[in-house]
């Protein structure tokens, strides 16, 4: 009998060497640095605020007291308003009850990934976001939506005179990661699973000033103290776990994980405003 025709040696040569290929591919897929850039989003959880409510509105009220019943308010008129300050944090309250206590914060970031061929590790990933308020007008700007700056700014009269009201408020908001990941790779479709590290945090500068007469700004100033304006702060040291996905070319990605946060240790003002357990990151990876 006769060997193997040249026909059939090509075609198993073939088959050979497109195994190679496969398993190289997913050997670099699957071992290979990164460069992402996305959109990383963490959340703040609004439920210590939200309880806070109550507490910053009566202080604000008790502060001005003194002042409403020298401009006549009387008594009952007095108990009238507390009553509708009750009624429109209860309505709030019935508002943020329906609606999921974490609000997500998009911002701008990316990272890198140093690969590590380890048997159950294979890369370490650093990375990050940032946002503010700057860069957010920004942004909305090119999409034709303009805020007013400041964000309000007017007049208002009474019998016993006039006061001027500007409200204006900054904030940023950032988060700092690290992972540990193992991936699996499929040539056009990546999963990761991974650990790590996170600090989370931010800060909303609220600018609020009353031009009164004499007679009434110490109460106002006293009001603007109970309110804890200067305290809306927040920032978190987390553990997480992360499932992430990959698809396209081994080179270039689409880039989309999910992480589960566990506080380590929070800190944050007086309105006790904290970041959310749930953070994830969309974007682009390049691998290299």
């Amino acid at each position: 009998m006769g060997g193997l025709g040249p026909p059939m040696r090509i075609s198993r040569f073939r088959a050979t060497a497109v195994a190679i290929c496969i398993a190289l591919l997913y050997a670099a897929a699957a071992h290979a640095g990164g460069v992402t850039f996305g959109i990383p989003i963490a959340t703040v959880d609004l439920g210590g605020a939200i309880d806070r409510l109550p507490i910053a509105a009566d202080g604000a009220l008790s502060a001005v007291e003194p002042t409403l019943i020298d401009l006549g308010l009387s008594p009952a008129d007095l108990a009238e308003v507390r009553e509708r300050v009750d009624e429109s944090i209860e309505q709030i309250e019935v508002l943020t009850a329906t609606l999921p206590p974490l609000v997500p914060l998009p911002m701008i970031g990316g990272g890198v990934e140093i690969s590590l061929p380890l048997v159950v590790i294979d890369g370490l990933r650093i990375g990050g976001g940032w946002l503010t308020d700057q860069f957010l007008r920004g942004v909305l700007e090119l999409g034709g939506v303009e805020i007013p700056d400041p964000l309000f700014d007017g007049t208002f009269d009474w019998d016993g005179g006039s006061a001027t009201a500007t409200i204006d408020a900054t904030f940023s908001a950032w988060m700092l990661s690290t992972d540990l990941v193992k991936r699996l790779d499929l040539i056009v479709l990546g999963l990761s699973f991974g650990a790590g590290i996170d600090w989370i945090g931010g800060a909303i500068r609220p600018d609020v000033r009353f031009d009164v007469p004499a007679a009434y700004r110490d109460a106002v100033d006293d009001a603007l103290a109970a309110l804890h304006l200067d305290e809306l702060t927040w920032s978190t040291f987390a553990v997480h776990g992360v499932v992430g996905f990959e698809i396209g070319p081994p080179f270039l990605r689409i880039y989309g994980d999910l992480r589960l946060l566990l506080p380590l240790s929070a800190g944050g003002g007086w309105w006790d405003l904290r970041a959310g357990g749930v953070a994830a990151v969309l974007g682009l990876v390049i691998r290299f």
